[in-house]
C-alpha cells in the first residue's frame, strides 16, 4: 500500500490522512518574510505542543531559547547538541515523556526531540545539507513519519551544513502550544516541498511473554489466546524533496528512507 502526503503549511487535517494520527502542523518552505532588512525566512516549520504536558513544553521552550539567534556561516556545520549543550536537571530540564525502544517513558529533557524534529524540517526546506539525523523508533504524533529527528546528548545529534554563500540564522519560538522554527538568510526561499511516502506497512507478529532477560523473541505457545499487549504496525517511509528546475519542471530527490519497526503483540 502506498500513500503520499504533500507537505503544506499548517495542514490541520494531517491526522485524517496519516495512519498514526499526527497532531502537528506540516512544514512549509513558503510564508511571509521574518527578520529585518534583507533577512528572509528561507524555510519554516510549525508543530503543536500538548498543552497538558507542562514539563515537556517547558523543556521545549528552554531548548528553543538556546537555539534562537544562532548564526551558521557559509560552509559551517551546525550541531544541535553543541548548540543547546547538556540537557540535564542542573541545566533546568525536567522529566517528561520520551520514546525508548518504541515505548513512552519518562526521561530528563523529554520533548527536546520535538524541537530537533521541527528544526530538521526547517533546515530541509531552507536547502541545508543534512550530515547527521536519526529517526525515532516509532512515528511521532506531531509530524509525519520520516520527518522526525531524535537527539540524545553525547550519542545522537542533528547536524547540517550551510551550503549557501550567506550566513543563516536559526530562529525558534514557543507561544502557547505552538512551536515555530525557521531559518533566516539573504535571498528568497528555495521553494522546496517535502513529500513523505509510506512504501511498506509491516504487520506485527504474535509473540510469547518476555523471558527472564526481558526479551520476547519466541512465538506464543500453542493455544495461547490472551493478548497481553496489542501489536502496532511498522512503516517503511521514504521522504522526497521536490524543487522546480530552471526549465520549470519539477525535480525530485530522495532525502531519506526509514524503517519504523512494528511493536509485536504479546500473547499468552
Amino acid at each position: 500500500m502506498r500513500r503520499k502526503l504533500l507537505v503544506a503549511c499548517l495542514v490541520a487535517l494531517m491526522a485524517s490522512i496519516l495512519l498514526w494520527a499526527s497532531r502537528g502542523h506540516a512544514p512549509s518552505g513558503a510564508g511571509p518574510d521574518r527578520g529585518s532588512g534583507e533577512q528572509n525566512a528561507l524555510g519554516r516549520c510549525i508543530t503543536s505542543l500538548d498543552e497538558d504536558e507542562k514539563s515537556r513544553n517547558a523543556n521545549v521552550a528552554l531548548a528553543a531559547r538556546m537555539l534562537d539567534g544562532i548564526v551558521v556561516e557559509p560552509g559551517e556545520e551546525f550541531s544541535f547538541n553543541e548548540s543547546t549543550g547538556e540537557r540535564g536537571s542542573l541545566e533546568g530540564y525536567m522529566p517528561a515523556r520520551i520514546i525508548v525502544d518504541g515505548k513512552n517513558e519518562s526521561g530528563i529533557a523529554g520533548g527536546v526531540c520535538q524541537l530537533s524534529s521541527t528544526l530538521y524540517n526547517a533546515a530541509l526546506l531552507s536547502g541545508m545539507e543534512i550530515t547527521e539525523r536519526h529517526p525515532h523508533s516509532r512515528p511521532v504524533p506531531y509530524l509525519p513519519a520520516g520527518l522526525d529527528a531524535t537527539v540524545s546528548y553525547g550519542a545522537r545529534d542533528l547536524r547540517w551544513i550551510n551550503p549557501s554563500d550567506h550566513a543563516v540564522t536559526v530562529r525558534a519560538s514557543v507561544e502557547g502550544n505552538r512551536l515555530e522554527v525557521w531559518l533566516e538568510g539573504e535571498g528568497s526561499a528555495p521553494g522546496i516541498i517535502l513529500i513523505p511516502e509510506i512504501v511498506e506497512i509491516v504487520a506485527p507478529r504474535p509473540m510469547a511473554p518476555p523471558d527472564a532477560t526481558g526479551r520476547s523473541v519466541a512465538p506464543p505457545r500453542p493455544g495461547a489466546s490472551d493478548e497481553i499487549r496489542r501489536g502496532v504496525s511498522g512503516y517503511r517511509v521514504r521522504v522526497w524533496a521536490e524543487t522546480t528546475s530552471p526549465g520549470g519542471g519539477r525535480v525530485r530527490e530522495l532525502v531519506s528512507e526509514d524503517l519504523y519497526e512494528p511493536v509485536h503483540a504479546v500473547v499468552d
